[in-house]
């Protein structure tokens, strides 16, 4: 096991101190459990971290335990037993024991609060997941093998995966992630069970998936995750656009750009980006989320055709809707992991340096306002001012930077031209 798991799990404990103390006095037991056991076996654990605990008192008990001392609470969990709050500035989930059933047709469980960890432990997604640590005196409760499966590398559920499964198919979504994040393996039970009962995805809201999909999408190296999506046919339920990709393909590129969730989710949009928008509507992405990847996905289609002269390199500028290093960035990353040659761009980015380096060309401020356009050229407000306006930024665009002065001697050249007039 990781030589820091000891030190990783005392630090977890010290940061429980307050609360643990407050469940003794109360006469209860109090229980770490799940992603904190498992990160501080691994030595993992990052201070500040959420912690979560499990106990056998109710949530309303909890509440009335934590309530005096925490500097806030919340519960919006509490109808599933999971009331939240922050002590000594520490964050805390405190789940009561609880055993869970599912009907066929939702995944949305009917919750029994008890007083067995064990059977607790049992409904949990992973054996990973399913261990906790008695919080007075550090014992671990590992009743499924957990920490054996971590040092082995192995994922497998508690319970037969078709039950775990069955009763919430989210799962089979994040084993992906966690086969990526914790370089673990899937056992064959998993992954048959995954390709069997893929289908009962479709009763997971597309929130939920999105949300899982976006989480291993955002790990450092989500390759192995997506691989296994592929491999188990589980992508086309996520994400169906992708069924007949190359899953390969898909991979490297999502693991060759940027971990940011624009640049990852255009990396699975680069073969379909005429559809990219409505895609993501369909998964329920914010307009924010959306508006980046569309971004992303137009600039590199500029890219690909754009010169290196000073005007098409403003022209770029001007049309890209998102940040020109992180467009820049994603085209490298597209390129270097599609085995695409990348000469011209590389030549595009030198070039833009040093323009930077002569104009402010990420500001491209026409120098004159609308008002001020009227008053040169005698304008009522009408459209004349617009083609005016027109005129400057195709200016600027193609020869630069213009001074005041030199604009408004541009605009009466063009204005005696008579190019006000009506074509």
């Amino acid at each position: 096991m990781n030589p820091g798991a000891d030190a990783s799990l005392a630090e977890a404990l010290a940061r429980s101190g307050l609360l643990v103390r407050l469940f003794e006095t109360a006469g209860h037991r109090l229980y770490l459990v799940g992603g904190v056991v498992r990160d501080a076996l691994t030595g993992r654990f990052r201070p500040g971290a959420d912690i979560d605990c499990t106990t056998e008192a109710s949530p309303t008990r909890v509440r009335r335990i934590v309530g005096p001392l925490a500097s806030a609470v919340w519960a919006q969990g509490e109808r599933y037993g999971t009331v939240g709050c922050v002590l000594e500035g520490q964050a805390f989930e405190i789940t009561t024991h609880r055993s869970e059933h599912y009907s066929e047709a939702s995944r949305k469980p009917t919750v029994a609060f008890g007083r067995d960890l064990v059977e607790d432990l049992s409904r949990r997604d992973f054996t990973v997941n399913a261990m906790a640590v008695d919080a007075r005196d550090g014992k671990l409760i590992d009743p499924h093998g957990g920490r054996e499966d971590l040092a082995d590398g192995v994922l497998r559920t508690p319970l037969d995966p078709d039950v775990s499964f069955g009763d919430d198919p989210l799962r089979m979504l994040r084993a992906a992630r966690f086969i990526a994040g914790h370089g673990l393996e899937p056992s064959p039970a998993v992954i048959d069970a995954v390709v069997r009962m893929r289908g009962r995805m479709s009763i997971v809201a597309v929130e939920r998936v999105r949300d899982e999909l976006e989480k291993l999408l955002l790990l450092p190296d989500p390759t192995r995750g997506l691989d296994f999506l592929f491999n188990t046919g589980l992508i086309g339920q996520a994400a169906p656009w992708l069924a007949s990709a190359h899953g390969d393909t898909v991979s490297r590129t999502a693991a060759s750009v940027e971990v940011a969730p624009s640049a990852r989710w255009a990396a699975l949009l680069v073969d379909s980006a005429a559809g990219a928008a409505g895609r993501l509507r369909a998964m329920r992405c914010s307009t924010a989320l959306t508006d980046g990847v569309v971004g992303l996905l137009a600039a590199r289609s500029l890219l690909a055709t754009a010169s290196s002269d000073a005007p098409s390199i403003r022209r770029f500028v001007y049309a890209c809707d998102v940040d020109v290093d992180a467009a820049l960035d994603f085209a490298r990353g597209v390129a270097a992991a599609r085995h695409e040659p990348a000469d011209a761009l590389e030549g595009f980015s030198a070039a833009l340096a040093v323009l930077r380096r002569e104009e402010n060309v990420d500001m491209q401020v026409l120098p004159l306002t609308g008002d001020e356009v009227m008053a040169v050229l005698g304008l009522e407000p009408g459209p004349e001012v617009g083609r005016a306006l027109a005129h400057l930024r195709e200016l600027m665009l193609e020869e630069g930077p213009l001074k005041q002065p030199d604009a408004v001697a541009a605009l009466q050249r063009w204005a005696s031209a008579d190019y006000c007039a009506e074509p």
